[in-house]
């Protein structure tokens, strides 16, 4: 594998935070309560995937012991939980269960990963839903679903869309899903809250707070649109409210509130008398701390495994305060949010490292591992730290890796994207920090990119690296080598005509347009065809000059 200039860069998505299927409790149906002792029944609707169903059954069994010793309540009813193994099996629950018309069951279907019925001590997961890819977050999906059981019993019924606050009724089911997920052994409660704090810095818009408080299903139907992340807000509005209002007692709280729903039968005063602040003052708060936070310089957390040296780790955060420092001269701002960086020893146990961390089972993060110098999965960023044996390739890497990590934050994510140009920036940003260390200037490795695809002695055409796929076509038909210096030549082509803010400016653009080529005209004045077409006809005239 080539270690400067050619990175296989995997980006995966934190699953439950961005998949855009989101839980939902729906409590508001009629029905009847359901006697017992709290007993949490797990029943296979069809045939779900038995991995799957055992993390549920897993959740199920745990839940009220967790809940017992977080919050001091446990279920008083019995609960039936309905594992459907398909769509299909959903809304045959969702139908059965909860009496649903087939249109509106099919509705909930494409929306949702669970839905609850409390009066009816039911609950129903969608098996295939994107939250039910991992372990940790199987568990956190049951177990929300479970707290809005818990809801309902706290609050006699009171934890409706007209009574309770919405976002807190969604937030803290999530947040109780995340505490049991991380009492189970999956992901830690700082990975859950970082992740949301990535996806709401990537999101070129957001649902508003406001928004949030009092909603009917048509409503709520319309919050689930996935450009509007209203689950991740609702989950650090709850966060920051729990933190900074609750802190030390953040569960018990949490069953205060519900407790106080059953009293006051509104939830803009069982806020006030929980939380000893009034819901609109709270609101102004939260939002002035999310919009300052959004601005500040990013805090990198990181994390050394063993058989990593303390010396490497300083060296590495001595890089990223360097790269920062570029990204302020070179494009007026610099990275923001909260990262974990996890320092692995080697590509073993980078392969431990990412079961641990991405959720992902044994044999997909060892095939992961071992086609990767770093993963980037939500807020957490891995890195197998024995490919950086040199000082030039820990100045590349934290170049060229903080440079991928920001663009990510700043576009977001477009329906099309310039694929050459996101790796090509990333490069030459770790080629910028290796200028800076004496060690040549971007003219200099221009050159060294032309004979480095003269040798090759064909060049791929830059126009078919312009998608994802269209890049890994390239890179599999030429090389890593080849598909990458012709990346990295086309995007120094645009810094020498139009400066390095021009690559920042290309990334606000996409943000705002959600499409890489209509902004690439928008910043450069030209089609991205025509560039591409210039920028091909200068490398073979290069290449045959020999200069």
């Amino acid at each position: 594998m080539k270690k400067i200039g050619c990175l296989l860069f995997v980006f995966l998505l934190a699953a439950g935070v961005t998949a855009g299927v989101l839980t939902h409790g729906g409590r508001d149906f009629a029905g009847w309560g359901r006697a017992g002792d709290g007993t949490i029944h797990v029943q296979p609707e069809g045939r779900p995937d038995a991995a799957m169903l055992q993390d549920v059954e897993k959740a199920a069994a745990a839940f009220n012991d967790l809940l017992q010793a977080g919050m001091g309540v446990r279920l008083t009813r019995d609960v039936e939980v309905y594992v459907a193994g398909t769509e299909a099996d959903y809304q045959q629950v969702l139908q059965r269960e909860f009496s649903l018309e087939p249109a509106e069951a099919k509705a909930i279907v494409e929306i949702s990963g669970g839905w609850t019925g409390g009066k009816r001590a039911v609950t129903a997961i969608n098996g295939k839903a994107g939250v039910m890819t991992g372990t940790s977050d199987r568990i956190s999906t049951t177990a929300h679903e479970l707290f809005h059981q818990v809801q309902y019993e706290l609050s006699d019924g009171n934890d409706t869309d007209e009574k309770a606050l919405f976002w807190l009724e969604e937030g803290s089911a999530d947040y109780i899903g995340a505490r049991v997920a991380a009492e189970l052994g999956g992901k830690t409660m700082m990975k859950w809250i970082l992740d949301v704090k990535t996806e709401l810095m990537r999101a070129p818009h957001t649902a508003k707070p406001e928004q949030l408080q009092h909603n009917t299903l048509a409503q709520r139907k319309a919050l689930m649109r996935k450009d509007l992340h209203t689950y991740q807000l609702a989950d650090l509005m709850t966060w920051y409210l729990l933190d900074h209002y609750a802190k030390g007692q953040e569960e018990t709280k949490l069953a205060v509130y519900f407790r106080k729903l059953k009293e006051v039968h509104e939830g803009e005063t069982a806020f006030a008398q929980t939380f000893g602040v009034e819901l609109t003052p709270f609101l102004q708060e939260f939002s002035r701390w999310w919009a300052a936070e959004q601005q500040k310089p990013a805090v990198l957390h990181f994390e050394v495994r063993e058989g990593v040296s303390r010396s490497l780790e300083q060296s590495l955060q001595s890089q990223a305060e360097a790269v920062q420092s570029l990204f302020s001269r070179r494009f007026g701002r610099q990275l923001c949010g909260e990262y974990q960086i996890v320092l692995s020893r080697d590509q073993q146990d980078m392969a431990k490292a990412v079961a641990l961390y991405c959720d992902l089972p044994a044999k997909q993060a060892q095939e992961l591992a071992a086609a990767s110098l770093w993963i980037e999965n939500g807020s957490t960023i891995l890195i197998n730290t024995q490919q950086l044996d040199t000082d030039r390739q820990r100045i590349f890497t934290m170049g060229a890796l903080m440079m991928r990590v920001l663009q990510g934050q700043r576009m977001g994510a477009p329906e099309r994207n310039v694929e050459w140009l996101v790796r090509g920036a990333g490069y030459i940003m770790g080629v910028a920090r290796l200028g800076e260390a004496g060690m040549g200037t971007l003219t200099q490795y221009q050159r060294a990119w032309i004979d480095v695809l003269r040798e090759a002695g064909r060049v791929p055409q830059l126009a078919q690296m312009g998608t994802a796929e269209g890049y890994r076509k390239v890179a599999d038909s030429f090389t890593d080598d080849t598909a990458s210096v012709l990346a990295e030549y086309a995007t120094a082509e645009l810094v020498n005509r139009y400066g390095w803010k021009s690559l920042a400016d290309w990334q606000e653009a996409v943000r705002a347009t959600g499409d890489g080529q209509k902004a690439f005209r928008q910043v450069f004045g030209l089609s991205l065809t025509d560039f591409e077409a210039a920028v091909q006809a200068k490398v073979q005239r290069q290449m045959r000059s020999g200069r």
